[in-house]
């Protein structure tokens, strides 16, 4: 095969491509070379432009400033106002207040001849207001730029200017200078000033001479730069300047220009071309730069060459546009229709081919999927059938996990609303609220939302009487839907476009409600609410459950502390019973026992390890409790270098055994004395029913039990008068 056959058996798009290709090198290399002689026509006109904008520019800053700073000087200047900025100064009670009112006046007067004046004031040495036209609240001027400026150097005799600042997305500009009676600075004279001029759009301001000029084939932008390396321009400040960018703007002030030139912009660091001129009056200067070439039309060659790279960029779009539709007519519809062949050919599904031409090629591509929609859809079926079943069945494991690892109900609860937000895109806000039968409202108990938590707080409480759909849901007890478009929004959530209110159910009565918000109207249809109800049914249950092991949970405590304070009173009637049983000993507090030491009592009432070291010895106690009850405390005296952590967990678990067999020799000493003391009732008992007489059964009963508690005299004494008295009665 030749080179001229492989070449035209190349796919059809390959083919198109090239061509197009083809065709815009050519189309590219002209337009270049029309650019190359447009640009060189259109600098010299590009350059004139520049320059008289910023020299026309620079004298009109030059006329606004001068005006302000003339301002300034005769306000300065003015005998009488020197001799009340003294007294001000100075605060001399009523000649101060007299004096005030006259600055102030005349304040007021330069205020309404300037419209553009947004404030005038006298600040003394230290930064304090004296007087101010508008009045401002009493705070200090130190941190402003002009005091910084002043306290520097105040032998300055000139007119400081300020940069221009934004406050509140407003601009303003700071003109100052020292204000000197006999030679010494007694304060500063402030002018604030709105460089935009909005109380005066008919007048020049600063903000005209800074304000960009667009062009329909570019934009010439102005800012003021000063010799310190700051730069002032209506876009936002610049705040932080590297070393490269201050260099920059020192060459722009430092260079005298008499024609523009191409430099990097500190403001847009892009390569422009621009023109800088000094601001008579001032240490600023004006730049003015061009960020694109400029169109000019000055003569017929400069028109030629523009009509023409039009007409070039115009046959170029055509013949794209061209490929394009010979591309999507012919070269897609064939490529697809050879996919879907391909497809039914292995005896897979093909979907519906979207060509939508009726010529051949759409008949043709119509009847390649009628061979294979009727599986199609049959799968189709079945996959979203089993997605469903999936996503009910992993929700429901989800849940039941959940239901199975958590015993705690506002931990549960909380988990709850989380997973129903994790696992469901469609649910944006999550809550569960408890019902309170008692005040008629229902609580909010958990709360969550997809972006974090939810706007409702713990604790918010909401009538079951309010027409709402939490409240329709309690009083129905059945799920309730409510839907909000813009003119009637959810009164919580703007963005809620549709809310389901599910209750949850116990077998006594009514939990609460689970409420759900989303951002979609058509979220919650009859599939999604009866699954939503079967989860809030089992949520319901899993309340239910966790309740009552909660209340099984406080039984069992309160049983373990009945059985504690049992046992505390078991041995302290162990102990009486012993004191009793041994008389001479008697009874004394550990405190005040001999036979206790210090490390054993510190043990007994601290409940913890006690320990001192002797030496080459370690003496140290632990306490014998069992459940929380203390009997009694045990010392040991071991060497210091036997002595660690498994010693003292040793001794910690024999103190515990000892008080198990403690316990255990008592409950069976107690048993012994009970059966013993059962016996010798018995026996008596026994003896008694020997006797026939009273005098007998009272002396038998009189020695055994004399003997039994081994007293060395005992008697009986009966009150006959008081049984014939009754007898009588």
């Amino acid at each position: 095969m030749n080179p001229l056959q492989r070449l035209i058996s190349l796919p059809l798009r390959w083919k198109l491509l090239g061509s197009l290709l083809i065709v815009a090198v050519i189309m590219l290399a002209m337009a270049l070379w029309v650019g190359v002689q447009y640009a060189r026509d259109v600098q010299p006109v590009g350059n004139v432009l520049v320059e008289s904008l910023a020299r026309e520019r620079s004298t009109t800053l030059q006329v606004i400033i001068n005006g302000i700073t003339a301002n300034l000087r005769s306000l300065v200047a003015n005998p009488p106002l020197q001799d009340a900025y003294a007294l001000l100064a100075a605060s001399s009670g009523r000649t101060g207040q007299a004096a005030q009112q006259l600055v102030e006046s005349v304040f007021q007067n330069l205020m309404n001849n300037q419209p553009t004046y947004r404030q005038v004031r006298f600040v003394s040495i230290g930064g304090r207001t004296l007087a101010a036209v508008p009045a401002q609240p009493e705070v200090t001027e130190s941190a402003q730029e002009y005091f910084g400026f002043f306290q520097r150097d105040l032998n300055f005799g000139g007119i400081f200017i300020g940069q221009i600042a934004r406050h509140n997305n407003d601009l303003e500009m700071t003109f100052a200078t020292v204000v000197r009676r006999a030679g010494r600075p007694i304060g500063y004279l402030v002018i604030s000033v709105d460089p935009a001029g909005r109380s005066a759009p008919a007048q020049p301001s600063i903000a005209t001479a800074l304000r960009s000029l667009n062009l329909p084939a570019g934009v010439i932008s102005f800012y003021l730069v000063s010799p310190d390396g700051r730069i002032d321009a209506l876009s936002e400040p610049i705040t932080e300047q590297s070393a490269d960018l201050r260099a920059r703007v020192r060459q722009l002030t430092a260079r005298t220009f008499t024609e523009p030139i191409s430099y990097v912009s500190p403001v847009s660091n892009r390569l422009v071309r621009g023109f800088a001129v000094p601001v008579r009056g001032t240490d600023r200067v004006l730049v003015a730069e061009v960020q694109v070439l400029l169109a000019a039309r000055a003569d017929e060659v400069g028109r030629f060459l523009t009509e023409f790279s039009l007409i070039a960029l115009g046959a170029l779009g055509i013949l794209v546009l061209l490929g394009l539709f010979l591309d999507w007519s012919i070269v897609r519809p064939l490529r697809l229709i050879s996919q879907a062949a391909q497809k039914a050919m292995q005896g897979r599904s093909t979907t519906e081919l979207p060509i939508k031409q009726r010529d051949e090629i759409g008949n043709l591509a119509a009847v390649l999927p009628v061979l294979s929609s009727v599986s199609r859809q049959d799968v189709q079926a079945l996959e979203a059938r089993l997605q469903q079943r999936t996503r009910e069945v992993e929700l429901m494991r989800a849940i039941g996990q959940t239901l199975f690892n958590l015993r705690d109900a506002d931990a549960l609860m909380q988990r709850v609303v989380s997973l129903l937000c994790e696992t469901f895109s469609e649910v944006n806000n999550a809550h569960i609220f408890a019902f309170d039968s008692a005040s008629q409202t229902l609580v909010l108990r958990a709360a969550k939302a997809q972006d974090g938590e939810s706007v409702l707080q713990r604790g918010y409480r909401i009538s079951v009487l309010q027409r709402s759909v939490i409240g329709q849901a309690v009083q129905t007890g059945q799920a309730v839907l409510q839907l909000y478009d813009e003119n009637t929004p959810n009164p919580l959530f703007s963005r809620t476009r549709a809310e389901l209110a599910l209750p949850l159910r116990k077998r006594d009565g009514l939990f609460g409600v689970l409420d759900l918000h989303s951002s979609r109207a058509e979220a919650f249809g009859d599939a999604e609410i009866s699954l939503f109800q079967a989860l809030a049914d089992q949520i319901a249950v899993a309340l239910t459950n966790a309740q009552l092991f909660e209340e099984s949970q406080a039984r069992l405590a309160e049983i373990e502390e009945l059985n504690r304070r049992m046992l505390g009173e078991a041995w302290r009637g162990y102990e009486v019973a012993r004191r009793r049983a041994m008389p001479r000993r008697g009874f004394t507090a550990p405190e005040h026992d001999a036979e206790w030491s210090e490390l054993q009592l510190r043990a007994y009432y601290s409940g913890e390890l006690q320990e001192r070291i002797d030496g080459e010895t370690v003496t140290f106690a632990v306490p014998v409790s069992l459940r929380e009850q203390r009997f009694g405390a045990v010392e040991w005296t071991v060497p210091r270098a036997t002595y660690n952590e498994n010693m003292r967990l040793l001794a910690r678990e024999l103190a515990a055994r000892l008080a198990v067999s403690a316990d255990n020799a008592r409950l069976l000493e107690q048993s012994q004395r009970l059966a013993e003391r059962e016996r010798l009732v018995n026996t008596i008992s026994e003896r008694l029913s020997r006797q026939i007489s009273v005098d007998q059964v009272l002396q038998v009963a009189i020695r055994e039990l004399g003997q039994a508690l081994r007293l060395p005299q005992a008697s009986i004494q009966l009150n006959t008068r008081s049984l014939l008295e009754s007898a009588q009665e």
